[in-house]
């Protein structure tokens, strides 16, 4: 399988996923009503630094099947080389197409990667999310 990672120095993607902080303790990772179309085999992510121990929520809905993941700096890079999840740290498992899925992750302070990977080799995914994914402080 090949996949061809969208990932730059940023992660921020133009016309794909944003991130932004918010004016309280919570900081938004994905805006509200951003939506990215994912080639088939390929997959878009999402740099963030969580500085205390945290919960990421949000949710989305998607036109395809898509796998969310949390992934270190590390674990990124070695599945952008190699095309083969290794290692993450949590997995949606695959969601089902035209699906809302709520996230609700905890993380350890650490710089993470929120990735979302379209496995169908033909077609694209839409990812729309109806709310926005933020970072709260536990």
């Amino acid at each position: 399988m090949v996949v061809i990672g969208l990932v730059g120095a940023s992660y921020a993607l133009t016309d794909g996923f944003h991130f932004s902080s918010g004016s309280s303790s919570t900081v938004t990772v994905v805006s509200k009503w951003t939506y990215d179309s994912i080639p088939g085999n390929q997959y878009d992510a999402v740099a963030f630094i969580v500085h205390t121990s945290s919960v990421i929520n949000g949710s989305f809905t998607n036109s395809g099947v898509v796998s969310v993941y949390v992934m270190t700096p590390a674990e990124l890079v070695s599945f952008s080389r190699t095309g083969v999840v290794s290692g993450y740290d949590w997995t949606s498992g695959e969601v089902a197409p035209l699906s809302l899925y709520g996230l609700d992750v905890r993380l350890a302070a650490s710089p993470w990667d929120l990735v979302f990977l379209n496995p169908d080799p033909l077609n694209a995914t839409v990812i729309d999310f109806w709310t926005a994914v933020t970072e709260t402080p536990t």
